[in-house]
């Protein structure tokens, strides 16, 4: 092709041959593909998955979305991204051609849909890639995109509008043991909000600043605005065991593209509502052992420790091999209470979320230890004999 005075574009699976001279590299699977090209001297395109891939999910509430393949690419995340990293050198960053959107059309059927799905993300994705890094700035571009949406809506074009629902920050606070609850909306529009499930109204609780929850609780919550329809309804359930709240450490790394906010996932009393892993409720770990310990802070009783498990095996996530609780009362010396073994009978592909409790006599300690460990996956799936991925989305401790 390069004698006939063309060149060639690959995905970055042709990093695995012998790259030919003058090739593009189009990194999709992350972005380290394109590092490497980079550093080898080949141009690229940055497409990864996590920030370019719009047939993901726009919102983790998909009941009410328009069907997709899976995933979750909100927008805040897609104008986060920057394809020219500083692992680079300012050469191997020229290299970097720019960033590229894909949207696979499998589960799209109408013009409609399409637009849907592309905007208003590429407008972010169009921000990352005409300003530069140190001046991006979603709040600002948050500020003016309502002005975009409403030419979208000139022009007829089927629009996303989860900009304008609640957003909701929950983190675990190690310090009250409680969860801090912050909603906010891109207008700063009024928010309601209940703590039992049901319905907020006007005359519902007016959100006035950050509130904590320490017990089982379903937020609901809504903005309304002047002379509008409320907003989508935010609802959130709250699953609080003896664990929730209470420091954690991670003795093992997570996948760094599924580490999110880290090892307080796993005690923050939210549950992952589906097998869609992105939604960053799930935190996962690539053929790694998960395994934490959870300071209780004072010897406490529990009789029951459960972990779920989402399962997706045609993306090499399986269940958990084995479990096993240990505890302790000086952080150092810990015995075994109880374990479990796991076996997956099933020969073909599945998609669920495994849920496995140890039960098990009365035992009291400040300190708890759980290990899970991956499947070697089998011998009937594509990836036989690697360790497999495993998601985990709570340790609960009763």
């Amino acid at each position: 092709l390069n004698d006939k005075g063309r060149s060639i574009i690959g995905w970055d699976e042709i990093l695995e041959g012998e790259l030919a001279p003058n090739a593009t590299v189009m990194s999709w699977r992350g972005m380290e593909g394109g590092i490497k090209a980079a550093q080898m001297g080949h141009d690229v395109i940055m497409t990864p998955t996590t920030y370019c891939y719009f047939d993901y999910y726009q919102t983790r509430n998909t009941d009410e979305e328009p069907l997709a393949i899976g995933g979750y690419l909100p927008i805040e995340k897609v104008y986060s991204f920057e394809p020219a990293p500083d692992i680079l050198t300012a050469g191997q960053k020229a290299r970097i051609l720019g960033a590229q959107a894909n949207l696979w059309t499998e589960y799209i059927q109408t013009p409609e849909h399409v637009e849907y799905m592309i905007m208003p993300r590429i407008a972010a994705l169009s921000e990352v890639q005409w300003v530069k890094p140190e001046k991006k700035n979603y709040e600002e571009f948050l500020t003016r995109l309502p002005r975009l949406l409403n030419l979208y809506g000139k022009l007829g074009y089927k629009y996303a509008t989860h900009v304008f629902d609640v957003q909701a920050k929950m983190t675990p606070n190690f310090e009250t043991n409680s969860l801090d609850v912050e909603l906010s909306t891109i207008d700063n529009a009024p928010v309601y909000y209940t703590l039992d499930g049901t319905e907020p109204t006007v005359s519902s609780t007016k959100y006035d600043g950050k509130f904590s929850i320490r017990e089982n609780s379903e937020i609901k919550a809504i903005a309304i605005r002047k002379g509008e329809n409320p907003s989508k309804m935010l609802s959130e359930k709250i699953n609080a065991s003896k664990a929730s709240y209470k420091p954690i450490t991670l003795l093992t790394e997570p996948d760094p593209d599924y580490k999110y906010s880290g090892e307080g996932m796993l005690v923050d009393g939210l549950f992952g509502n589906s097998t869609n892993y992105r939604t960053g409720k799930w935190i996962g770990f690539k053929g790694e052992d998960m395994a934490a310990i959870i300071d209780m802070l004072e010897p406490t009783e529990i009789s029951t420790a459960e972990i779920r498990n989402c399962v997706v095996t045609g993306d090499w996530i399986f269940d958990a091999s084995e479990i096993i609780l240990e505890s302790s009362n000086n952080d150092s010396t810990f015995t075994v209470v109880n374990s479990q073994k796991l076996l997956d009978a099933n020969t073909t592909h599945w998609s669920d979320i495994a849920t496995h409790t140890l039960s098990f006599n009365p035992v009291t300690a400040r300190y708890y230890k759980l290990t899970v460990k991956p499947t070697i996956i089998p011998a009937w799936h594509p990836g036989k004999g690697n360790k497999a991925y495993m998601f985990i989305d709570e340790i609960t401790l009763n």
